[in-house]
């Protein structure tokens, strides 16, 4: 993912690993063809067209004392570094603990009319590990640190059959609040209690087509950021494009109320949650057929009944139930799920089950 001036996050799919880092804020991070952050004409430079909607300025921002000017974009390469893993000691307010009990907080936090999209935990707003990035591909020192740091979220959302993108960026932030940019920030708000919301609805092009694009920005009083992103695109599965609906599925005031969770702030205990689910997969080409919410629901019934006529399962412990079946990011023709299980003497295991649609079994006994 890539972050551009108003905390927004971008699918990287979209973008090569060429990345345009602003350093006056947070960033102006997109690559390929991009346009003047004033103008709002295209800049030649790669395979994509990416336009931002033209920012005006000078101007006046509700909230706002003082109104900078849409920073110059300047390009870097960069790469992670670090293990990948939940619990990295240079973060130590986040945790895998930490990182489920976000992901449902975030899920509980969506609004009923909308319903998050069946698809895989890496796209079903469950929270990454942090990501950290090597100082020395930066222009400047200390523009690393405004790119690490951060665990993000995604998913689809469907509300009134529109489907869009949901994006949610959580870090610990020790820094003043950035200041109001014009194109960046539409109004800003700060309630009594010191949060600090930036509220931005706006518009971008990909080869000309637009997409449409909300972001709250929430600066909370323990010294959290989070960054709540919602457009009219649709990002489940990266292989079918990004399809936009015109429709984006959550209002600024929803965006806010997830911003503003309680349990996504760094400092919030951790909630009691089931643990996020190791990565798994299966073989497949991803060409079966579509393993939808109701068939795999049926799956889930089907591994329960069988689990509860087996001998000796009721003294075994399942840190998840057996019917927890979920898409993988290889296609929706597979899912998968891995299990620990602990027996009553405390001796663990993992349990592996894979589902792949569309195969002939080998003989009629195996099928």
């Amino acid at each position: 993912m890539v972050e551009d001036g108003a905390g927004r996050w971008r699918d990287s799919t979209l973008f090569d690993v060429v990345v345009i880092v602003s350093t006056i804020v947070a960033g102006t991070v997109v690559a390929g063809l991009l346009n003047d952050p004033g103008t709002g004409e295209p800049i030649a430079d790669g395979e994509y067209s990416y336009v931002l909607e033209p920012a005006q300025y000078p101007a006046q921002i509700p909230g706002c004392d003082v109104v900078e000017p849409p920073s110059d974009p300047e390009r870097v390469n960069f790469a992670t570094v670090g293990s990948g893993e939940y619990d990295n000691p240079k973060y130590p307010w986040f945790s895998g603990a930490k990182a489920a009990a976000m992901t449902q907080a975030a899920v509980d936090a969506l609004p009923n009319a909308v319903e998050l999209v069946f698809a895989s935990p890496s796209q079903s707003l469950q929270f990454e590990p942090i990501a950290d990035y090597d100082p020395s591909d930066f222009p400047q020192e200390g523009d690393a640190e405004l790119f690490s740091g951060s665990t993000n979220a995604r998913g689809s959302v469907v509300r009134d059959g529109h489907v869009g993108s949901l994006t949610v960026d959580v870090r610990a932030w020790d820094r003043p609040v950035l200041p109001c940019v014009a194109g960046a920030v539409d109004r800003r708000n700060t309630r009594p209690d010191g949060t600090v919301l930036d509220l931005l609805d706006t518009w971008y092009e990909i080869n000309g087509a637009r997409i449409l694009e909300r972001t709250v920005v929430a600066y909370l009083p323990d010294g959290t950021r989070v960054v709540a992103t919602a457009s009219d695109a649709d990002n489940t599965d990266p292989r079918a494009g990004t399809p936009h609906s015109g429709h984006i599925p959550l209002t600024l005031d929803e965006l806010t109320e997830i911003a503003t969770t309680p349990a996504l702030a760094v400092s919030a205990p951790v909630i009691p949650a089931v643990p996020l689910m190791p990565s798994c997969g299966a073989d497949t080409d991803g060409n079966g057929p579509e393993l939808t919410r109701e068939r795999v629901t049926r799956l889930d019934r089907a591994l329960e009944a069988r689990w509860a006529t087996m001998p000796g399962n009721s003294d075994l412990t399942l840190d998840r139930p057996i019917g927890s079946l979920r898409l993988t990011d290889f296609g929706k023709d597979n899912v998968c799920e891995v299990i620990t299980v602990v027996s009553p003497t405390g001796a663990a295991g993992r349990l592996d089950i894979a589902v792949v649609s569309g195969r002939s079994a080998p003989s009629p006994q195996d099928e």
